[in-house]
């Protein structure tokens, strides 16, 4: 912890001093300036006898007279930190996710007395708005609330943009991403912020972003694991492979089974069987099932055809040698040959 860390620790106690000791307790658990975890209403009032709305009146009343104290030489104590902390949120776009603040401002992320301490001189302060954590959003600081305001306008228009885009974008398209879709403010420091801030945007391992509720941002087992690393790959791979790639990528600290990878993907209609233990995504083309129904599934849509042609098209679809395809044509309760060409025998 810094030096300036210890510094505004001192400068609240002092701040402090001019309450009674029970406002100063309530002030203290209310902002976290003991332990770094704010309490709530309810808990300080239990402790105290009180109703949570009493303890809030008690809160607004010692805030306002400190303020009323935060004048001349005060003052003066008081305004290097919050300067500090609006060039921090300046330079992260205007807005900053509040442990993000307290990391650059005393180098801990983490709740601590010296972090509540910043959030308590800013909030006496007024000069910046803080919102707090809600379903949708990390509590964050910003320059002004029509600073946050229009930082929530943008998360939407990305949401909705990234929903309507159904993919995953990767980081290099981003640029062509945002043009496509008109979305002049996403800028690189924008884009941060709402990914820290957001709780509805997010990026996978790969770097790719879209939805948090997405599988392929949040996969959620070795399914949507394995679809992801195979997807990162471009081609069919064994399911001893995909279990190394999923354990590599290190998705969470839960290692990947051979076997239990192999059980999920059989169960997956997402993935299709395209040689011994080998796996594809079926998006790619390739056709599920056996040589044999491969090659009945060609022909029903094709009609008769050479030997040669079937091979070709089988092993575009299956990772087969050119013999396994050529004894399956061989099976004559399914196949006829008949002047060069192999058609369907009828039933």
């Amino acid at each position: 912890m810094n030096e300036q860390a210890n510094t505004i620790k001192n400068t609240v106690a002092t701040l402090l001093s001019s309450l009674n000791n029970r406002n100063r307790d309530v002030i203290s658990r209310r902002f976290g300036l003991k332990t770094g975890k704010r309490e709530t209403l309810e808990s300080i009032g239990q402790s105290y006898d009180i109703t949570r709305e009493r303890v809030r009146q008690i809160e607004e009343a010692s805030l306002a007279s400190i303020r009323e104290d935060l004048q001349g030489e005060s003052k003066e104590k008081t305004e290097p930190f919050v300067k500090l902390a609006g060039e921090i949120i300046a330079k992260g776009g205007n807005v900053m996710r509040e442990d993000m603040l307290f990391s650059a401002f005393s180098g801990i992320a983490k709740d601590n007395p010296a972090n509540a301490a910043l959030s308590f001189i800013l909030t006496l302060d007024g000069r910046y708005h803080r919102a707090s954590e809600d379903d949708a959003y990390r509590a964050f600081w910003s320059l002004t609330p029509v600073h946050a305001k229009a930082f929530k306008e943008q998360v939407a228009t990305l949401t909705a943009a990234l929903g309507a885009h159904n993919a995953v974008v990767p980081e290099a398209e981003l640029s062509d991403f945002s043009k496509s879709k008109d979305l002049k403010f996403l800028s690189p420091e924008t884009l941060k912020s709402m990914m820290a801030i957001s709780k509805s945007l997010d990026k996978n391992v790969f770097g790719e972003f879209g939805l948090a509720s997405w599988a392929e941002i949040h996969p959620r087992g070795v399914r949507d694991k394995s679809y992801l690393v195979l997807k990162k790959e471009g081609k069919p791979k064994h399911f001893r492979e995909i279990a190394q790639l999923i354990n590599d990528a290190r998705f969470s600290d839960h290692k990947a089974h051979v076997q239990t990878v192999h059980n999920e993907l059989i169960k997956d209609n997402r993935f299709v069987l395209v040689g011994r233990g080998t796996y594809a995504l079926a998006q790619w083309g390739y056709t599920p099932g056996t040589v044999k129904e491969v090659i009945a599934d060609l022909l029903r849509q094709k009609g008769p055809m050479p030997r040669d042609q079937i091979v070709a098209e089988v092993m575009s679809a299956r990772l087969v040698k050119p013999n396994t395809v050529l004894l399956g044509i061989q099976d004559r309760s399914r196949f006829k040959e008949e002047n060069g060409r192999v058609s369907l025998k009828e039933v």
